[in-house]
């Protein structure tokens, strides 16, 4: 009689789910019954038996979770170009068409890029690393911050009245927050009543009793304001112990990540946003920011409010839309990946109350603004200039403008630098900023750090407009020295070598205003990776200009370029937030640097010759302009 066949595998071995086949059975293909130390199948082979280490439950949630928004972002792509494509339907009479300026899905402008494309540095590195991969490995192999069991000494737990009172400090002194923070603190839902709330049910339950918040038990909205909160008072305070209470807080919401991405309420948004600006400000992770951002894509296409809601529901909604825009373009400005359709062509129903719209560039000219409310005047100045670095994106950095000569720019260059120089000009007087190092140096004391972010954007636009003029004046003279050819930098055309004029001094006011703010607050921890990139690229400019024959003479208007070089690596060595990547990318600026004064003969001093612009001169002040400058930037 045969054996009844359900017995016979009720009596197997019941094999574990978790398990993962042995290596040998994944290239076999063949099924593995994962025995321990080595598997049926190698053993009677003979063959070495290896097992791969399980993921965490957190790498895969976070690697699963940005590779399905990635998927889900492309398809959502083509069925947008799908409906495009389709005969177009009116819109409704009463709705607003909001079309924000267009962001290339693929660019070269990053700052790791320049390190592959720009030959003077591709041939001084000399480190074991793929300039175009290195800083996805580096975050793909970083486990740090996904670790819960990370050796953090400082138990898991804290006073309800130190986050009552850092969110409360975080309130009074909002000027000192970032402006995404700020933005989503004071139109995107959390209000400080907002967050407040969160934690007086503890207050009820223990009225008069300090309770002490454990970690574990927390939901993850508590968390994420406790850590914002947490590393507001470590800055303010210089308080070591408090900046790891927030990182353990926020290590406890990555255990909620999968929770929190099933939420699909327009009332989770406003921690969905925190949750992408701490990674961002804090943690340095561009990847997964980016891809928790497009995550929830959908669920802010789908939450867009109808005529018959009030305003307010309406301005929170913008609200959404701004937060969402500025971290997107900013991301997408450092590292790959397909920017958001839906978003940038959105219908709002409005019935007759309006709310701010998103600048349309090139068709009407920025105006004074006529508000008197200064977080308006300040949005539209940023919402303006990431549409703007969008649009130099788009027009000077895709592939078909790689490697571009200056006369297919010479076009496109002068319109936006002129719009680019109206929108400084239509800005209230208490808004305007030095836009050159020596206005820079002489009005550093009374400069507002609240200005900092809209100085750095537009410092960074300028930059990015004049940076391919200035690779081709470089390139032209390394490939003369090569072919013995005696062109030299007075042979350019003068647009030509004003427009390299204009990208060294943004690189210089870059590495300036970075430097300036850690002397003010050194302590500070709230830093966005994207500015930092643009400190690396303006980095490497200079060192690449200090090593040319001829257009080193740009700068020689009063200070070192070895001071700079120096201020630049001491921000991003002596930064309280550094992530592997900024790390490894600086071991690599060193290596850069190293080979470049190893190899290249030093440029002999221009004596007091000075490179000059129609609307910038320093002859008149240059002897205490240097002393300055040079004691401004080693202090």
């Amino acid at each position: 009689m045969s054996p009844d066949p359900a017995n016979d595998r009720n009596n197997r071995p019941k094999r574990n789910k978790t398990e993962l086949a042995c290596d040998i059975c994944r290239k076999r293909k063949s099924r593995c019954d994962g025995r321990r130390p080595a598997c049926s199948h190698c053993e009677n082979m003979g063959l070495e038996c290896v097992y791969r280490p399980p993921l965490t439950s957190l790498e895969t949630d976070t690697s699963v979770l940005a590779r399905l928004s990635h998927l889900e972002t492309r398809l959502q792509a083509i069925d947008q170009a799908r409906l495009d494509s389709a005969a177009p339907t009116p819109a409704p009479e009463n709705s607003v068409i909001k079309s924000w300026p267009k962001f290339p899905s693929f660019h070269h402008a990053a700052a790791h890029k320049m390190f592959h494309y720009w030959s003077q540095l591709r041939v001084n590195l000399k480190l074991n690393l793929a300039p175009l991969n290195f800083l996805r490995q580096l975050d793909d192999n970083d486990k740090t911050l996904f670790t819960p069991d990370v050796d953090i000494r400082v138990p898991p737990e804290i006073p309800l009245s130190i986050v009552i009172g850092g969110i409360e400090s975080m309130f009074r002194n909002i000027h000192r927050l970032p402006f995404v923070l700020r933005h989503l603190f004071t139109y995107g839902g959390l209000t400080d009543e907002a967050c407040l709330d969160l934690f007086r049910r503890y207050l009820e339950n223990s009225p008069g009793h300090d309770l002490a918040l454990v970690f574990n038990t927390q939901s993850a909205e508590e968390l994420l304001l406790q850590t914002v909160a947490l590393k507001h008072l470590a800055a303010a305070n210089a308080d070591h112990n408090l900046s790891q209470k927030a990182d353990l807080s926020f290590r406890h919401v990555l255990q909620h990540t999968l929770a929190m991405q099933v939420q699909q309420s327009p009332q989770a948004l406003p921690f969905k946003f925190l949750f992408v600006i701490i990674l961002l400000y804090l943690y340095g992770r561009p990847f997964h920011a980016l891809g928790l951002l497009q995550s929830f894509e959908s669920l802010i296409h789908n939450a867009s409010p109808n005529a018959q809601e009030d305003l307010a529901a309406k301005l929170q909604y913008e609200a959404c839309l701004h937060q969402y825009f500025i971290l997107e373009s900013d991301i997408l400005s450092e590292i790959d990946g397909i920017p958001s359709e839906r978003l940038h062509k959105i219908a709002v129903a409005l019935d007759r109350n309006t709310v701010t719209t998103p600048p349309n560039l090139f068709e009407t000219e920025p105006t004074a603004s006529a508000a008197d409310d200064y977080q308006s005047q300040e949005l539209q100045a940023h919402l303006r200039l990431r549409g703007y670095m969008n649009s130099i994106l788009e027009n000077f950095y895709v592939l078909q403008r790689a490697y571009c000569r200056p006369e297919h720019v010479a076009r496109a260059l002068p319109d936006i630098a002129r719009r680019l120089d109206h929108w400084y000009w239509t800005l209230p007087p208490d808004m305007r900023f030095p836009r050159h190092p020596s206005a820079f140096i002489l009005a550093s004391n009374s400069m507002s750090d609240l200005m900092d972010e809209l100085k750095f954007r537009y410092y960074a636009a300028v930059f990015l407009i004049n940076r391919p003029i200035l690779y081709h004046a470089l390139y032209a003279e390394c490939e003369n020295a090569v072919t013995s050819s005696s062109t030299d930098s007075s042979r350019l055309d003068p647009w030509v070598y004003e427009s390299c004029h204009n990208c060294v001094q943004m690189a210089v006011m870059i590495v300036l205003l970075h430097s300036n703010r850690h002397q003010r607050n050194p302590h500070e921890y709230f830093e966005n990776w994207c500015n930092l990139q643009h400190l690396i690229a303006a980095y490497a400019i200079i060192l690449q200009v200090q090593s040319s024959a001829h257009m080193s003479i740009l700068l020689q208007e009063g200070y070192e370029a070895d001071h700079l070089l120096d201020a630049a690596e001491g921000v991003l060595e002596r930064g309280l937030n550094r992530p592997a990547n900024i790390r490894e990318t600086l071991t690599m600026l060193r290596n850069v640097r190293q080979n470049f004064q190893k190899h290249t003969p030093r440029t002999p001093s221009a004596g007091n010759t000075h490179a000059t612009s129609p609307v910038y001169s320093v002859t008149s002040h240059q002897s205490q302009h240097s002393h300055d400058a040079k004691s401004y930037i080693m202090n």
